[in-house]
């Protein structure tokens, strides 16, 4: 019986991307002759996202959609999706177009060889400058607050196996950040090298002082001093408004 592979996807304000999106995981995986299926998590978008995922989903099943209570942010939109998934492999990727959907091919087959994770790495960045900084920060920070190899990088874009999924969701953190928990485990990784499209729809919605937070609290909630759990609070990962699984 052929593998499952779950494509998770956190949406904000994404509507207009997400036909060309669902056309093109569809037309990968049917190129690739793999079996899937597209969660597609909205993290309180202020458009119609979450009613174009419905409508979707009313076209073809193998597209589900949750929608969340409030803005909990990417990194827990995702882990919210990870918890419903059913494949023996699991695929993050943008909303924004920048990954392209016909690397996920590239992806399977490099996880097939053995590996707990694979990143998939742009050859060159399609970010502006501080954005590209804020990865090469987040780089280093891994290196000193996880086991990971200097060699390997990390993105939004990978595959990890269904057992390294298991060991993400138990995760009892109020800030998810996934790389962080994945690194922590010691998985076997690899990474492949991919190109990285531009933007089409909309603008991205980090700017250098969300990075800079967001660098912060990576640091406080993953770090390795004991005083750090001092300042971190205590609530709910994510709340669920709505869903196609209900």
């Amino acid at each position: 019986m052929a593998d499952l592979i779950s494509i998770v996807v956190p949406v904000y304000n994404g509507e207009n991307s997400l036909d060309e999106l669902y056309s093109a995981v569809k037309n990968t995986a049917a190129i690739n002759k793999l079996e899937f299926e597209l969660i597609l998590i909205d993290d309180r978008s202020r458009d119609q996202s979450y009613q174009k995922i419905l409508k979707l989903h009313s076209q073809d099943s193998r597209v589900k959609g949750i929608r969340l209570a409030q803005n909990y942010g990417q990194q827990n939109a995702i882990f919210c999706g990870f918890n419903y998934t059913v494949g023996d492999y699991i695929i993050t990727m943008d909303d924004d177009l920048q990954h392209r959907p016909q690397d996920i091919a590239l992806l399977y087959q490099q996880i097939k060889k053995g590996y707990d994770v694979v990143y998939a790495i742009p050859e060159e960045r399609a970010h502006n400058f501080y954005r590209r900084l804020g990865s090469k920060l987040t780089n280093c920070l891994f290196n000193l607050i996880t086991p990971k190899d200097e060699e390997i990088r990390v993105s939004s874009f990978r595959i990890i196996t269904r057992e390294v999924l298991k060991k993400v969701i138990a995760s009892d953190k109020s800030f998810i950040y996934l790389s962080a928990i994945i690194l922590k485990e010691e998985p076997e990784i690899a990474n492949i090298y991919t190109r990285q499209e531009q933007r089409k729809y909309g603008q991205s919605n980090y700017n250098f002082l969300k990075l800079l937070k967001l660098f912060l609290k990576l640091y406080v909630y993953y770090g390795k001093f004991p005083f750090l759990k001092y300042l971190r609070r205590q609530k709910r990962q994510y709340i669920i408004e709505e869903s196609t699984f209900i």
